[in-house]
């Protein structure tokens, strides 16, 4: 293989996982509010395990549980307004719809809507995120940068802990917030 059609198609690959970044969470908006959180009762407990994907290791992807469902693999993304969720997995979980609610996608690649849904519990190791919403879209495309992976895992999950990225280690940690 020439080396110059190498470099263009992980070029390629790359802009794919950063289009489905984009696309799926930049501008989706949570409209329920904020979500409740329970950090881990312990630092260990709110620890986990994650694997690099993807071109150079270019995607974080983390196991977590939905509605009491899991692993599911999920792509660590702090540019995701949003959880987001391929529609498959909307589905196969029967997450219920938010009726009478717009959810719009943008990114480089263009706009488009989105069906928000709403999650009872999702969980990532010991820490749990409550009564929150994920938007839904055809994500099917993800499936270049790692085939397991189901998802985004997005700001309205993160933001209420501490979260630690360990790349030496290859640990994801969420804990409560220091004051």
């Amino acid at each position: 293989m020439n080396l110059g059609v190498r470099v263009r198609s992980i070029r390629r690959r790359t802009s794919i996982l950063a289009l489905l970044a984009l696309a799926a969470g930049s501008a989706c908006v949570d409209v329920s509010g904020r979500a409740e959180a329970t950090p881990p009762a312990d630092s260990a407990a709110g620890e986990l395990d994650f694997r690099l994907a993807g071109p150079g290791g270019a995607a974080i992807v983390v196991p977590v549980h939905i509605n009491g469902r899991g692993p599911i693999d999920l792509i660590l993304d702090t540019g995701a307004t949003l959880t987001c969720v391929d529609t498959s997995l909307a589905r196969e979980l029967a997450l219920p719809e938010q009726r009478l609610t717009i959810g719009t996608a943008v990114g480089v690649g263009g706009a488009g809507r989105v069906r928000l849904h709403r999650v009872d519990s999702l969980r990532v190791a010991g820490a749990v995120a409550r009564q929150i919403s994920v938007c839904a879209m055809d994500l099917g495309a993800m499936r270049v940068v790692a085939p397991s992976v189901r998802g985004l895992l997005g700001l309205n999950v993160l933001k209420p802990f501490t979260v630690t990225i360990d790349f030496e280690r290859r640990v994801l940690r969420l804990a409560a917030p220091s004051d």
